[in-house]
């Protein structure tokens, strides 16, 4: 048997056996390491992260003495914080009134052993006892607001009460002082609207600002009925 001739132009890639070598190129891939963590993309560096939103069952304020969570409160103006030791200082007869009514039902309780005489000494209990701790948050609502065509004057903590009064409508403005408003340097401004409008009081201003408001609202008053 003669010798065998090998062809240059065949291709023996795919064989296999011995003595003979597989050439094939294999593309190698590996398996995932199931202990491998998968790999996240990184977000981008200009992308802000979105921040979680809000639980609509946690409340986002709560309800204060302070002006900003009262009816009619945008952009009042305060009153004199002076106004709160000025009442306090009005106040004392009507409390020592009350005290004396508290002490008079303890007494006859002692005596006469009737306890409804005690719990007729609990209404002027309560009373006094609202007055010395209500008085500084009451003094806080109240605010005021000068604009280009009305005076607004707002008051009340439970009970609150916004009234608006136009500058054509003033009839009369008035400024008054008692003792105590003169010794902490306070007055009252009382402004008495036409056609049966009312008056409403502005109490704890300080005097140069009681007599800016007496003039802003007088000369207004004149211009807008000239121009009637």
């Amino acid at each position: 048997m003669g010798p065998s001739t090998f062809d240059g132009s065949s291709s023996h890639l795919g064989r296999s056996g011995p003595g003979l070598r597989d050439d094939t190129m294999v593309p190698m891939t590996s398996a995932p390491d199931p202990h491998e963590l998968p790999v996240v993309p990184a977000a981008p560096a200009d992308e802000a992260p979105t921040a979680a939103p809000a639980d609509p069952a946690v409340p986002t304020g709560t309800l204060s003495d302070d002006p900003a969570g009262l009816l009619g409160a945008a952009m009042l103006r305060p009153v004199s914080p002076k106004l709160i030791p000025a009442r306090y200082v009005g106040g004392i007869a009507g409390n020592i009134f009350w005290l004396l009514l508290i002490i008079a039902a303890i007494v006859g309780t002692v005596l006469t052993g009737w306890w409804w005489i005690a719990a007729c000494g609990l209404l002027p209990l309560l009373i006094m006892l609202q007055s010395l701790l209500f008085t500084p948050r009451r003094v806080r609502a109240i605010g005021y607001l000068d604009g280009d065509e009305e005076l607004t004057i707002a008051s009340g903590i439970m009970f609150r009460s916004v009234h608006t009064i136009p500058y054509g409508r003033v009839q009369s403005v008035k400024i008054g002082e008692g003792p105590v408003e003169r010794r902490y340097g306070l007055a009252t401004l009382t402004v008495t609207t036409a056609a049966g409008g009312g008056t409403e009081a502005l109490p704890g201003l300080p005097k140069a600002e009681a007599e800016r408001l007496r003039t802003l609202l007088t000369d207004r008053g004149i211009e807008l009925m000239a121009a009637l």
